[in-house]
C-alpha cells in the first residue's frame, strides 16, 4: 500500500504549526477521512514536538527517509491542505 497520506499529513504537519499541534494534541480527529493503515496511525501517534525540529528528525521517528519527506514538502496537497 502507498505511503502517499502518510507522507502528505506527516509533511503538512512539519510547515504549519497550527495543524503539526492537533496532529499531536487530538490524532484520532486528524485522521477522521484519511486513507491510514492502522500501522500508518500508530507511527503518527508516536511522533513527538521533538522529532519536528529537522527533516531527518521526523523521517527517523516516521520510518522514512529523509529523501522521500522532502519530495513531499512542495506537493501542492501538502501546502494547502490543513487538517
Amino acid at each position: 500500500m502507498s505511503q502517499r497520506e502518510l507522507l502528505i499529513v506527516i509533511a503538512h504537519a512539519n510547515q504549519c504549526d497550527m495543524c503539526r499541534s492537533q496532529l499531536l494534541t487530538e490524532p484520532d480527529r486528524v485522521f477522521s477521512g484519511r486513507a491510514l493503515t492502522e500501522d500508518e496511525r500508530e507511527t503518527l501517534k508516536k511522533l513527538s514536538r521533538d522529532d519536528f525540529v529537522t527533516p531527518d528528525l521526523l523521517a527517523k521517528a516516521a520510518g522514512l527517509t529523509s529523501e522521500v519527506l522532502v519530495s513531499y514538502q512542495d506537493n501542492p496537497i501538502v501546502r494547502l491542505r490543513h487538517f
